[in-house]
């Protein structure tokens, strides 16, 4: 089997370090990895939950392009949580952007959702997708 590095569409997306990629194409499916909230350019992030959540989904979109696939593609989401609380204020731009027909999603709490120790990552995302 073939894998290909999937790189974000032009001038957006989210940033991955030295040996990381946002995502790879692989037996007709996409695999984004770490989705965050982080602005493309600064990598900064909101402290407002809902902010991070849509700047997530505007990254998931960009890597997304990058493969020419769209939201309409995505099958199944890991949602890593950097606390319970923020659960709810996700969920909610979450029926912004998957209004009717959403994909599979299970939430996990777990240590920390950040890249570095002391980021601001509120949640990480884990996005499997059908390649068109």
């Amino acid at each position: 089997m073939v894998r290909e590095a999937i790189a974000p569409s032009e001038g957006g997306g989210p940033g991955h370090g030295p040996g990381m990629t946002a995502g790879v194409k692989a037996g007709g499916l996409l695999f984004l990895s770490a989705i965050r909230g982080n602005r493309p350019g600064d990598r900064q992030m909101s402290d407002d939950t809902k902010e991070q959540a849509r700047q997530a989904f505007e990254n998931m979109k960009a890597v997304l392009a990058g493969a020419g696939a769209t939201l309409d593609h995505v099958v199944k989401v890991t949602l890593y949580l950097h606390d319970l609380k923020y659960r709810a204020p996700f969920h909610e731009v979450w029926m912004e952007y998957f209004p009717t027909n959403p994909p599979a999603r299970i939430a996990i709490r777990v240590a920390d959702a950040n890249t570095q120790p002391g980021g601001n990552a509120h949640f990480a995302l884990d996005v499997i997708a059908v390649a068109p």
